[in-house]
């Protein structure tokens, strides 16, 4: 590890992410006007978002009440008039199809080492494939009247529960060792987060229809992490020479990153869709390319590149997962975290390893229908071309 990865990684292992707050995104992460954040690195134009992103975005505009019906809104985006732009490039993760705007109640992660450090991530439907979750991005009726309930709802009924920021790298490293991996299943750290709910909040809250509702859904604790991953990697940035990973997402069409070396620059590559086993009738030929801001976990460290703590997730990938799956800890992390003491995983996704070793990451990634009508699919493995990760080399020497 050169002296500038060093320099990065010392940044990233210094951050101290903690759950602070559930904020108003424009307030917290300061936009406003028509304008949405959405996953991976930018679009040329709205044209050139996917099917199930512009769905989400219709139903953000009629939300915002921007547009009066979900046609309209359809209408308004393609008339330009709705501003896109890459939520990771305000240090904002969102999950596969989901959108931030102005309006929604977002989770606040605070660097408890430097409090002006922050990251956020919307709130997490839970759900199955087939309901109207704003990351399976469906435009309905239905999907209207669930970002309702998440945002007007459920982020009010949990708003107390951080009044002091609750430390998160614990809860993670203890996650790990009782079979999570970090992206793809949360269990453990769910039942965490649930028991975290009900001591902070009482009894109002324990036995609730929101209490009931976050309990059913493992997933809701992924956007948390997103949160505290992006906060992390976002530490690294403008560590001068570095290839630490500091941005990882795709758009459906394009898969990018940004490394701590060169902040606000994305590297991009096809986003081919993610191999798994997918929801009949559909095969690869409808399911959208890789898309989503969760990778943020892998660039961290975990998800794909934790699968040696979660048997649930070998068996669940059986027949997609590469040979060299549980070899690549070892080769594209950079340092065990002194922040997981009892999992001992290694974060810090090194740019330079990936080129020299000439072997990308993988990762997990949740797989849906590219035509936004079926939602959810299943989930997968996805491995990035070589290419981006070559030019953040060239562009770096």
């Amino acid at each position: 590890m050169n002296a500038a990865d060093t320099e990065a990684m010392e940044k990233l292992l210094a951050v101290a992410p903690a759950w602070s707050r559930v904020a108003i995104a424009g307030e917290a992460i300061g936009f406003s006007g028509r304008t949405l954040l959405h996953c991976g690195p930018p679009a040329d134009s709205p044209s050139d978002l996917i099917i199930p992103i512009l769905n989400t975005a219709a139903v953000a505009c009629v939300y915002e009440d921007w547009a009066k019906t979900l046609e309209d809104a359809t209408e308004l985006i393609a008339s330009g008039e709705i501003a896109f732009e890459p939520a990771q490039d305000r240090n904002v993760a969102v999950p596969m199809a989901a959108v931030v705007s102005p309006s929604m109640k977002i989770l606040e992660f605070t660097n408890l080492n430097q409090p002006s450090h922050r990251a956020w991530a919307p709130l997490n439907g839970g759900g199955t494939g087939a309901d109207p979750v704003p990351r399976y991005g469906k435009k309905s009726q239905a999907a209207l009247d669930f970002l309702y309930f998440l945002n007007d709802q459920v982020g009010p009924a949990i708003m107390a529960a951080p009044a002091d920021p609750i430390p998160w790298l614990p809860i993670i490293d203890d996650a790990l060792t009782r079979g999570d991996d970090g992206h793809l299943r949360h269990v453990e750290a769910h039942k965490i987060l649930v028991e975290i709910l009900r001591g902070r909040l009482g009894k109002g809250f324990a036995g609730s229809d929101i209490d009931g509702f976050i309990e059913k859904w493992p997933f809701f604790h992924l956007n948390y992490w997103m949160a505290g991953s992006k906060l992390i990697l976002s530490a690294a940035a403008g560590t001068d020479g570095s290839a630490i990973i500091t941005a990882f997402g795709g758009n459906g069409t394009d898969f990018g990153l940004q490394v701590a070396g060169l902040p606000g620059r994305w590297f991009t590559g096809p986003a081919t869709p993610p191999i798994g086993t997918i929801r009949e009738p559909h095969s690869l030929e409808t399911v959208a390319g890789a898309f989503g801001d969760s990778a943020v976990a892998e660039g961290l460290g975990l998800g794909a590149l934790a699968h040696s703590y979660s048997p649930d997730m070998q068996s669940l990938h059986r027949g997609f997962i590469p040979d060299d799956i549980l070899d690549l800890p070892d080769s594209l992390l950079m340092a065990v975290h002194p922040g997981f003491p009892k999992s001992k995983a290694r974060v810090g996704l090194s740019v330079r390893a990936v080129a020299d070793l000439k072997t990308t990451p993988v990762l997990e990634l949740g797989i849906a229908d590219k035509a936004g009508i079926d939602g959810g699919l299943g989930a997968g493995l996805y491995r990035p071309p070589i290419e981006p990760f070559a030019a953040v080399c060239a562009a770096l020497d």
